[in-house]
């Protein structure tokens, strides 16, 4: 499957959940993953670290309630880890088009910066998976990798409303629930991720 068509289903995905004549916010986001794997059974061998990832795509609000929120922020995100091994040092670099879909609950309060917690889903579809090997080059794993990862993830932020735009900031942990390593009698490896966002959306819609 092509990027073009990710992107593309990855938008009707989000655009699906929000009714076009409710009043609703869409806008851009940017930041980070600290991204890591769970690997079982490990080895003595073998050590796991994080490693730095990036993040940028879409975002949109839609009120279910006065203060609950279904928040959908299709992306392209970078997972993986360092690695370290008896024979080489390298990182395990697996990028996705991620879309995370968290109900999130707003603090009503009278403060500039408004508080918020979410938890939800967060659905992935890689892109591509590479071992990088220090001193050794790069090697292609996406057909040893699986194209679909499913995990939960839980967070909170804050929102500052100005003028017809709202700004915002938040951090979530992303626990990965799927094995992505195809080799059946080899370990299971489950993506981790401790994500921080800044964005900003725009009100579209009526009320």
């Amino acid at each position: 499957m092509s990027l073009n068509k990710i992107w593309a289903i990855s938008i009707f995905t989000m655009f699906s959940f929000f009714p076009l004549q409710a009043q609703w916010e869409v806008g851009g986001l940017t930041g980070f993953n600290v991204a890591s794997i769970s690997v079982n059974p490990g080895s003595s061998s073998e050590d796991y670290s994080s490693r730095m990832g990036f993040g940028i795509g879409l975002v949109a609000d839609r009120p279910l309630t006065e203060q609950l929120y279904l928040h959908a922020e299709p992306m392209f995100l970078q997972k993986g880890s360092k690695l370290e091994t008896s024979n080489f040092t390298g990182k395990y670099k697996v990028n996705y088009i991620e879309i995370p879909v968290m109900f999130k609950y707003v603090f009503q309060n009278s403060a500039s910066f408004i508080p918020y917690a979410m938890a939800g889903p967060s659905f992935g579809l890689l892109t591509s998976a590479k071992l990088d090997i220090k001193d050794g080059g790069e090697q292609d794993e996406k057909d040893n990798t699986n194209s679909f990862d499913f995990g939960v993830g839980f967070g909170g932020g804050v929102t500052y409303p100005y003028e017809n735009k709202t700004f915002f900031a938040e951090i979530r942990y992303v626990l990965g629930l799927t094995n992505i390593n195809k080799e059946s009698d080899e370990s299971t490896v489950k993506n981790r991720g401790l994500q921080v966002f800044v964005g900003v959306t725009f009100p579209v819609g009526s009320n």
